[in-house]
């Protein structure tokens, strides 16, 4: 959206009367938890959650300091149902107060001995869209990052790990033995995702992944915290990124992904496709 149609659509919200959304919409979209009510009433969220709203599947985002996880809790999708069970024997899930800015999730708890949830009762979670935590925000900058080649900083992207090498020899040789065990490999589904402001290491099948904030160094280095980073090209889409361990320096090996769908786009589906 450029300057001009952005300036007349906020102009038109100041001019024109103020039109109440439908609370009775599907939630769609990304929203954090921002207060539960459980076992010791309404409380601020105690954890850094938030819901991935979709068509297709509803996933739950955690994180723990810079580290997330991706799962599939609800086994649903998210629809509106309004606040009251069918009849009191009725404990499905509830979707209410709900558009694409703010909806309720209220659900039957059977947990045991947890802090916040109680047993056998109601457990309600009030979420709002556009809000996150500095880490939040760093998780879903890079998984809702559509990867694009960038002349000025070519590392921006979305990287598969095919593997290491000990050395940067016979690297043509060494390539072709990583691409071939690739498929069978630990990294196999590992993926690291560069933006202009985050550094992300994913692991797409379980839906985990690290989130930090990242600094450039033209095309050839990278700063994580007060670690800095060396890049060898090995060609236009692969490099090779310097790991220093026991003052010993390892290759992690790099190629670009092509496909142009965002990790979170790629999560959904597999989370879709894996309960089939």
């Amino acid at each position: 959206m450029n300057r001009t149609v952005a300036w007349l659509m906020a102009a038109a919200f100041v001019f024109l009367p103020t039109v109440m959304r439908a609370q009775t919409e599907n939630p769609r979209g990304i929203y954090k938890m921002m207060t539960l009510t459980g076992k010791v009433g309404e409380v601020k969220a105690p954890f850094d959650q938030y819901k991935i709203c979709t068509d297709s599947v509803t996933l739950m985002l955690n994180m723990q300091n810079a580290a997330f996880a991706v799962q599939n809790t609800d086994h649903q999708v998210f629809r509106y149902t309004g606040d009251q069970p069918k009849n009191e024997n009725d404990k499905s899930t509830l979707i209410y107060d709900s558009n694409a800015d703010h909806f309720t999730l209220k659900w039957w708890s059977t947990n045991r001995n947890h802090l916040y949830f109680p047993e056998n009762d109601w457990c309600i979670e009030k979420y709002e869209a556009n809000q996150y935590s500095e880490t939040g925000r760093m998780a879903f900058d890079a998984l809702t990052a559509i990867p694009a080649l960038d002349p000025k900083n070519p590392l921006l992207g979305t990287w598969r790990i095919i593997g290491y090498m000990d050395e940067l020899r016979d690297v043509k040789k060494e390539l072709a033995r990583l691409r071939e065990q690739y498929p069978t490999s630990k990294y196999l589904n590992t993926f690291v995702i560069f933006t202009p402001k985050t550094y992300a290491v994913v692991l797409n099948n379980f839906g985990r992944g690290i989130a930090n904030s990242v600094e450039y160094n033209g095309k050839g280095a990278y700063k994580l915290g007060n670690k800095n980073i060396h890049v060898k090209w090995l060609s236009k889409n692969c490099i090779a990124v310097e790991e220093v361990i026991d003052y010993r320096i390892d290759w992690q090996i790099l190629e670009r992904d092509t496909d142009g769908q965002p990790m979170l786009s790629r999560m959904a589906s597999h989370f879709v496709s894996s309960r089939r």
